[in-house]
């Protein structure tokens, strides 16, 4: 088992994959807001800093005006890939590309497994990531 550490990632520097649900986004923002600590990481393609997981998190660190993110980092060679569309064809190759030209897949698309590692983070409070 491998062991996995969060960094802190600038929101800026984050580009999605796939859209995301508004309604979603406003449910974990107030939730986010109420507790007034970060708890998950969001999950981050290593290199071009791609969200494999977390969208919506993403979205409510923008809403929220956040600078920061706690973030995993992976490469596509660690995490296995494949589609909940049986009509668009997703691969981390097709996922590199769309990133290039600027596509995003529609929301519930592209789907990730992780591997299994131990990753301890207790959550950050807001003000941290402000």
């Amino acid at each position: 088992m491998t062991e996995r550490t969060v960094v802190f990632l600038d929101v800026a520097s984050l580009s999605v994959i796939e859209g995301h649900g508004p309604k979603r986004v406003l449910w974990l923002k107030s939730k986010i807001e109420m507790e007034g600590f970060w708890t998950r990481p969001l999950k981050v393609e290593k290199t071009k800093r791609l969200i494999m997981d977390g969208h919506h998190r993403f979205e409510v660190a923008k809403a929220m005006g956040l600078r920061l993110v706690p973030a995993e980092l992976f490469t596509y060679d660690e995490v296995n890939v494949w589609t909940l569309r049986p009509k668009i064809k997703v691969t981390s190759e097709v996922i590199m590309r769309n990133h290039v030209k600027g596509v995003v897949f529609p929301y519930k698309t592209a789907k990730h497994s992780f591997p299994d590692g131990a990753l301890y983070f207790e959550g950050v409070h807001l003000d941290k990531l402000r």
